[in-house]
């Protein structure tokens, strides 16, 4: 008996599908103007409830230090362990959000500070684009071989904000919904 894993056309046809997404993501046009109606400028409570919980970067660091020890993580400064440092929203329990025509200035409850201008920008070794899609701010970070791709869609007549965060790394990935409200 002979083993074949994959038969030609399930190979050719998954890197068919592969290739068609790289290129659609590859090509997203993030829009610079603000729809009409989207202000996220304001208090946002977080809803735990609602919300996934907070990356346990510990156990994220372990899973990743196994991982290198056998081999399948070569990059060690490619660790999901810093999501929280370099992307907070996934911790923070509030955000003061400031939007203007060019730009979104978000202050996270651990008091971290994030300016986030509408096109590309490099900031910290970050290669970032921000900009609409669809009524959804999203923010795409690049560093090395870490990708992050943040989303935020305001719901419930604009006093619910629904921030996914999707971080590829050469470690383990994360993806984390958190769901806030608008506060005062």
């Amino acid at each position: 008996m002979r083993f074949t894993p994959f038969s030609n056309a399930q190979v050719k046809r998954s890197l068919i599908v592969a290739l068609i997404l790289a290129l659609v993501a590859a090509c997203e046009s993030l829009s610079p103007t603000i729809p009409i109606g989207f202000d996220l400028t304001g208090e946002w409570l977080l809803d735990a409830n609602a919300s996934d919980s907070t990356p346990d970067t510990r156990a994220i660091r372990r899973a990743e230090d196994l991982d290198i020890a056998r081999g399948k993580q070569k990059n060690v400064g490619a660790s999901a362990a810093f999501v929280i440092q370099d992307f907070p929203v996934v911790a923070a329990q509030r955000l003061v959000i400031e939007q203007n025509d060019d730009s979104l200035g978000i202050r996270y409850s651990n008091g971290t500070y994030r300016d986030v201008t509408w096109g590309r920008t490099e900031r910290n070794f970050w290669q970032i684009e921000a900009g609409w899609s669809n009524r959804v701010f999203v923010i795409l970070s690049r560093r090395d071989d870490i990708t992050g791709r943040e989303e935020m869609k305001l719901e419930a007549g604009g006093s619910q904000l629904r921030v996914m965060v999707d971080v590829k790394t050469e470690g383990r990935d994360v993806m984390i919904e958190r769901v806030y409200v608008r506060g005062r």
